[in-house]
């Protein structure tokens, strides 16, 4: 084994850079009150604001997702509690299962294959309109 094998082996990287002297003085005395090396501790110290940058990052991306869920929750309550006219070729509206995915043409909000919606009846046959409980609700109270 030569000298230059036991250094291909090793995982560590040295990375230099220049400081002010000022950050070099302050890095100098926290690691003395820590009792480590200064390598250590800003070894550490970058190790750690890499965890906590991604953390914040995760958890970013996890709160606008959150607030796009909320914001469309609140798009489609509002749209619903909207007072809207019943489209004049509509006579009323009736109750069925959904046999494949829609909309609710009020508000938007899906409705999924298997759930209760309401379809507008015309004196030739159904509609295209179709509603969620909410909106038919909020067209009743009109």
């Amino acid at each position: 084994m030569t000298d230059a094998e036991p250094r291909r082996e090793r995982k560590e990287r040295v990375l230099h850079t220049r400081i002010s002297r000022q950050l070099a003085e302050d890095i100098g005395r926290m690691a003395e009150d820590l009792r480590v090396p200064v390598s250590n501790l800003v070894r550490n110290v970058l190790e750690e604001v890499f965890t906590v940058v991604e953390t914040v990052t995760d958890n970013v991306g996890e709160l606008i997702e959150d607030v796009m869920d909320e914001a469309g929750r609140v798009r489609r309550r509002a749209a619903a509690a909207a007072p809207r006219e019943d489209p004049p070729d509509v006579l009323g509206w009736q109750a069925l299962i959904l046999a494949r995915a829609a909309s609710c043409t009020d508000c938007a909000a899906p409705l999924a294959r298997g759930q209760r919606a309401y379809v507008g009846v015309t004196a030739s046959g159904a509609s295209s309109h179709t509603l969620c409980a909410d909106c038919l609700d909020a067209r009743r109270r009109t």
